[in-house]
């Protein structure tokens, strides 16, 4: 019965995908910073990204309802490739933006002690994020259906 809901509501398993991602990055932070931070629960970047854990699973979850053969898998499929390729390259400038951003910080006598700021440690790229965010997206997708 719950297998049909979510088959015949394509968006709901997505949206699971997307919470729990959000919850499991405010897990890692927790193991990692030993304090809660809700506001983990927001944040779309870090470990693991929501963009790619989501589209992948649109895409898998569309595959395995209309077929990994048909048109809309292809099409829904394309377009989470895109996107998650755009958020590797939009990740990729903020990170050079930021090391540049550092370095003239650095440069400047008055604000040395800004340049180890914790806003411009959160604004580093990983492309391990991405990947971990697509992986969960497919694996959680086949778990929940």
């Amino acid at each position: 019965m719950l297998r049909q809901f979510l088959y015949r509501e394509i968006y709901i398993v997505p949206i699971i995908c997307g919470f729990t991602v959000q919850i499991l990055k405010m897990l890692l932070c927790l193991a990692t910073e030993k304090r809660v931070n809700i506001g983990k629960l927001t944040q779309i970047d870090g470990m693991p990204n929501l963009h790619s854990a989501v589209f992948s699973s649109l895409s898998v979850t569309v595959g395995m309802k209309y077929g990994f053969a048909s048109i809309l898998f292809s099409v829904v499929a394309v377009y989470s490739i895109i996107i998650i390729h755009d958020t590797l390259r939009l990740k990729g400038e903020k990170a050079k933006q930021t090391d540049l951003l550092r370095k003239i910080i650095s440069s400047v006598d008055s604000y040395r002690d800004i340049a180890g700021n914790e806003d411009l440690i959160a604004l580093r790229f990983r492309p391990v994020e991405v990947l971990c965010g697509t992986a969960l997206g497919i694996v959680g997708t086949f778990i929940i259906l």
